[in-house]
């Protein structure tokens, strides 16, 4: 159809020729588009993304997509409304109008197509005559004026071998188009029934539209051409789309301006709604937030409109009256935990993890001098320091212990104060907080010189009322060395009365069995005053089997009245840590209480073991044994345990806090009808021993 190489293609409309029952072999069969797509298909390099040229342009798309994220992270809402209705909007336009132009130009190129069509069909009948006439040169003639046309590119009269006959361009006469050319393949690589007639082909000039019109043999021309071939030739008219080009950049121009406008003018009246319905009342809203973050409990929201926003702001003010209450009630508890803090007489301080001071109560205050300042925020060792506290092992305090030692620390201090020394014992307890973490240390002080008073006043008690029980085996044990003085006394004096000289042997006899009754009166007197006597509270090495020795031996008379047999496994030594006085009070008790559970008679067994890990002292008796309900409140005082209901009830209560005080502990095992074991377990004298330590008391 042309010697120029083939250029894309697109198909107008199909045409078919008047007069003819199928499509004539020369129709147009499909578009250029249609031809390259199919040539490009056989030759097209990989599509982006495959391949080593392929993979850059896919990073750069995703690192271009994740920068636009990170910007769209740091741009206000304004912005981003902005830039989403933009984008919307723009969207929508440019689809609009890309498909606006899209049919415009194919309105146009039908427009154009349905006129060459008509002016191919009147040179194709001109033709005709022409060649019935046997004179072609009008026919020429008219070819080149029409070539010469402002929107005609080519006009030409092809035979059915492709050769040109007629063209209005002199340089393509006698060329040949194979059918095999690009410009062929367009009609002949298709089946008939899907040919063309008008098509644009893209030319070094320009955008054309090509008309092909076949020539038909007609009976007129039978006596030429024969009647063997239904063509005898075709018709080819390529016309410019120059001015169709032109009115689409018109168009296109027209809409982008008009897109443009449409656009900025929906952006600023979507940016005044927004300013006005949105943006502005979340400002309020957000002021109003920010008054209540630095503790404007009176800040609200003023927007009340029935919209979601209003809707917002409602919830806000509800939440700020709701924290405002809270606060409110946490204020007063606050303030009512203050007073009962303060109420209390025990001082109270709590110190934050670098031992400074969060807060006190008035009973610590009270506890310092009046020139001390005191407060929160100060350091807690000069406080507990200026409070009396004093530590062996350098400690500044004993909230500093509990800290490092991450549990429960007690202490019991003796403090000089203007009205006389006091005892104080002081609790440190370490606090958690939520991660589990210690996040402050709480420690209390506690006078308890009253409570040390009465105890000691209820030690004496309990220690006389022991002795007490043992006045009449004491005054037995005293009544038979006097009878043996007084007799001695009788016959020394008889001796001397009588006409004979006394013998000094004799009088010497009589003499010494005074001097031992004598002894052994005093041993027995003072073995009962030593028991009378008020416990230093010092402890320090004591040998527990022997003072378990004493106070067998300050029963004995008691147990034999009793007919209870002692059994004594105490011959060797049990160093322990502890106090003489306190362990004797202890054991008298213990035993003094088998010898009640057993009237009748029965056994008594005291034994002694000392280990490396502590020393145990065990005091057995064979009497009815312990209730089950007796025995889980066994050391509670006032608790009477004796089967005839006797006593104070304070013997094992004070027993056991006898014990603690010397470090240790008494524990009881029993089964009814099979007696009871009490057993104390001391921690052994160590091999610094001989230095004392203040008793825990």
């Amino acid at each position: 159809m042309s010697s120029t190489s083939a250029s894309p293609a697109r198909a107008i409309r199909p045409q078919r020729v008047e007069g003819s029952a199928e499509p004539p072999p020369g129709e147009v069969s499909a578009t250029l588009r249609d031809y390259r797509s199919d040539a490009d298909s056989r030759k097209a390099p990989p599509p982006s993304g495959h391949g080593p040229q392929g993979r850059f342009p896919g990073r750069l798309v995703r690192a271009l997509g994740r920068g636009l994220a990170r910007l769209g992270s740091h741009v206000r809402l304004r912005g981003r409304l902005a830039l989403l209705a933009a984008a919307a909007t723009t969207a929508v336009l440019a689809g609009t109008a890309f498909f606006t132009l899209r049919l415009f130009r194919g309105q146009l190129l039908m427009v154009a197509a349905e006129a060459s069509s008509s002016q191919s069909d009147t040179l194709r009948l001109v033709l005709e005559e022409q060649m019935a006439a046997g004179d072609l040169k009008p026919l020429r003639r008219v070819v080149n004026d029409i070539g010469k046309e402002p929107h005609i590119a080519w006009v030409g009269v092809l035979s059915n071998e492709g050769r040109v006959k007629i063209s209005s361009d002199p340089a393509a006469l006698g060329s040949r188009i194979e059918r095999s050319s690009p410009d062929c393949a367009i009609c002949h690589e298709r089946p008939a029934a899907d040919r063309l007639r008008s098509v644009t082909l893209l030319r070094p000039g320009g955008e054309v539209l090509r008309t092909v019109t076949p020539i038909l043999n007609r009976p007129t021309c039978h006596r030429c051409h024969g009647e063997e071939q239904r063509i005898n030739g075709i018709l080819v008219v390529d016309r410019s789309l120059d001015p169709i080009q032109r009115a689409l950049l018109s168009s296109r121009a027209q809409v982008i301006t008009g897109g443009t406008a449409a656009v900025l003018a929906l952006l600023g009246t979507l940016g005044l709604a927004v300013e006005g319905l949105v943006l502005t009342r979340l400002r309020r809203l957000r002021a109003a937030a920010r008054e209540l973050g630095r503790g404007n409990l009176a800040a609200r929201a003023p927007d009340q409109s029935g919209d979601e926003l209003g809707d917002l702001g409602r919830d806000f003010n509800a939440m700020a009256e709701g924290l405002e209450g809270a606060l409110d009630r946490l204020s007063a508890e606050r303030r009512q935990l203050h007073e009962l803090v303060n109420g209390i007489g025990d001082g109270v301080v709590l110190v934050d993890p670098s031992l400074r001071v969060v807060t006190m109560n008035r009973a610590f205050a009270e506890r310092l001098a009046a020139d001390v300042p005191h407060g929160p925020g100060l350091p807690y060792a000069d406080l507990a320091r200026a409070a009396g506290y004093r530590a062996a092992d350098g400690s500044t305090s004993l909230a500093e212990r509990a800290l490092l030692a991450g549990r429960l620390e007690k202490e019991i201090v003796r403090v000089a104060g203007p009205a006389g020394e006091r005892v104080e014992e002081i609790y440190a307890q370490p606090l958690r907080g939520p991660d589990g973490s210690t996040a402050a240390a709480i420690e209390v002080w506690r006078d308890i010189s009253d409570r040390l008073a009465l105890e000691a006043g209820l030690e004496q008690s309990e220690r006389l009322a022991a002795i007490g029980i043992l006045a009449s085996s004491v005054a037995h044990e005293v009544g038979n060395p006097l009878a043996a003085i007084a007799t001695a006394v009788e016959g020394l004096l008889h001796r001397m009365g009588g006409p004979q000289r006394s013998d000094p042997a004799e009088v010497r006899e009589y003499l010494e069995i005074v001097q031992k009754q004598v002894f052994r009166c005093r041993e027995v007197t003072e073995r009962l005053l030593g028991f009378g006597r008020v416990p230093s509270r010092q402890l320090g090495p004591v040998d527990a089997a022997a003072a378990a020795r004493e106070v067998l031996a300050l029963v004995a008379p008691q147990a034999r009245a009793q007919a209870v047999e002692l059994r004594a496994d105490l011959e060797l030594a049990a160093p322990a840590r502890g106090e003489l006085l306190l362990l004797q009070q202890v054991f008298l008790n213990l035993v003094l209480n088998a010898l009640q559970a057993m009237p009748r008679g029965g056994v008594l067994s005291v034994s002694a073991r000392a280990g490396p890990e502590e020393v145990a002292i065990a005091v057995t008796d064979t009497g009815p044994g312990l209730p089950e309900a007796v025995r889980r409140r066994l050391f509670e005082p006032f608790l009477r345990a004796r089967p005839d209901g006797g006593g104070t009830g304070l013997g094992l209560f004070l027993s056991e806090a006898l014990v603690r005080r010397c470090e240790g502990t008494l524990t009881a095992e029993s089964l009814p009808g099979q007696g009871a074991t009490f057993t104390v377990r001391l921690k052994p004298a160590g091999p610094a021993g001989g230095q004392e330590a203040a008793c825990t008391c």
